[in-house]
């Protein structure tokens, strides 16, 4: 007669006696999966934005946009976790986001710039501001670099007179920033390129620039000026026609791989508690994941400091997570017992029977208690503002709206 052991089927299952393998009786490959997902992570997530704006969305469109993210994860989240713990397919489902998430970036680094004109500026005569820059600008001009002026920011003037050209170099702050007064029929031809912005600028020209002649109201071609900033994507004038497919392409790229990498995040979770033989062991686990973070980021910064290019990122970033796919490929996870499998198969008759007499029972007034609840109150509380917190007011238009209403 065959022994119990023979008859019993040959699972993957990680085991934590003496026998198991070193590699499987400490974990190695877990640990190895939590250090190399969050070091792409580490490398990606934190430079997403500043990435985003380098390719010409606004600080308003960046803000529309992570303002979706958190409540998209709050939906999508428990969703597919739902789906890999009854499937029990948490490695092919975390690999397939992986992957994706990968492509979606990729895209997103490769794809062109949204196109801005310049910002082009007239030197002309105001009655109470003496000689200044007349130009008109995206809202977030007067903020940008103005609020790093003490980093070293700054803008530059390029101009010419008579030919002759000059330029100087001036900074920004709300204190010196003046609006020009914008009539309500100016007001739709003002939204095209922004705000009309006058900027004093009597102390920035000085020794042969001192006496540059001016004119009074609207400056002639010939003062033509063209303002850049000292970090570039900080400031631009008015879009080229046709790029709001390219910031519809970004806006997608961003929310939907942030959003599967946010998810990727609990299936790891999920993974980790599927594979040890005791749950008490999974924080030694999931530290080299907080590891991995830290040293990736600092990684991927000084090797941008040193290559000065936004594919420092992607390259690493892909290289972690194409690693990372293979090595979670080779986590064991532990199967059901028959005790578990006998429970599960009960607690869904169970869960039929309730369904089927509570059914009709059910209202919405049933989730009232739960409001009652403090923990419930403190959680949605902090799931709003953290989901807030993505989208800061932006005190440069709401400022040109309050003037304009006035």
């Amino acid at each position: 007669m065959e022994s119990p052991s023979m008859l019993a089927p040959t699972t993957n299952a990680v085991s934590a006696s003496s026998t198991a393998s070193f590699v499987h009786r400490h974990y190695i490959l877990l640990k190895t999966h939590y250090f190399l997902f969050f070091s792409a992570f580490g490398i990606l997530y934190p430079i997403l934005n500043i990435t985003l704006r380098s390719r010409g969305l606004s600080n308003s469109e960046l803000a529309y946009i992570n303002l979706i993210v958190p409540f998209l994860v709050f939906f999508t989240n428990p969703l597919l976790g739902f789906i890999a713990d009854h499937s029990r397919r948490y490695l092919l489902t975390f690999n397939c986001i992986l992957l994706i998430v990968t492509i979606l970036y990729g895209i997103m680094f490769i794809s062109p710039t949204i196109k801005s004109h310049n910002i082009d500026a007239n030197i002309i005569y105001d009655n109470k501001l003496g000689r200044v820059l007349d130009f008109c600008a995206s809202q977030e001009v007067a903020t940008k670099c103005s609020s790093r002026s003490e980093c070293g920011c700054s803008y530059s003037s390029f101009c010419r007179k008579d030919n002759s050209p000059f330029n100087f170099t001036f900074t920004m702050s709300p204190n010196d920033t003046r609006l020009a007064t914008i009539s309500l029929v100016d007001i739709s031809a003002s939204s095209k390129c922004g705000i009309q912005y006058r900027v004093p600028v009597d102390k920035y020209l000085t020794g042969d620039n001192e006496e540059l002649p001016y004119h009074k109201g609207n400056a002639s071609s010939s003062d033509a000026c063209e303002i850049t900033c000292s970090i570039d994507h900080f400031c631009h004038g008015p879009r080229h026609p046709r790029q709001l497919h390219y910031i519809l392409l970004y806006s997608l790229l961003f929310i939907i791989g942030t959003n599967l990498l946010s998810i990727g995040i609990t299936i790891g979770v999920s993974i980790g508690f599927a594979t040890l033989s005791s749950p008490e062991i999974f924080g030694e686990q999931r530290v080299f994941g907080t590891i991995g973070f830290g040293l990736s980021a600092f990684l991927a910064s000084r090797l941008y400091a040193h290559f000065h290019s936004d594919l420092v990122y992607i390259i690493m970033f892909s290289t972690a997570t194409l690693i990372c796919i293979g090595i979670t490929s080779l986590i064991r996870i532990q199967p059901r017992t028959h005790e578990e499998n006998t429970n599960v198969s009960a607690s869904k008759d169970d869960e039929i029977e309730a369904k089927t007499k509570t059914k009709a029972r059910f209202k919405a007034a049933a989730l009232i208690p739960l409001l009652k609840n403090i923990d419930v109150i403190v959680f949605l509380s902090l799931t709003f503002i953290w989901g807030m917190s993505y989208a800061p007011l932006d005190p440069v238009r709401i400022r040109f709206k309050i003037l304009i209403y006035l």
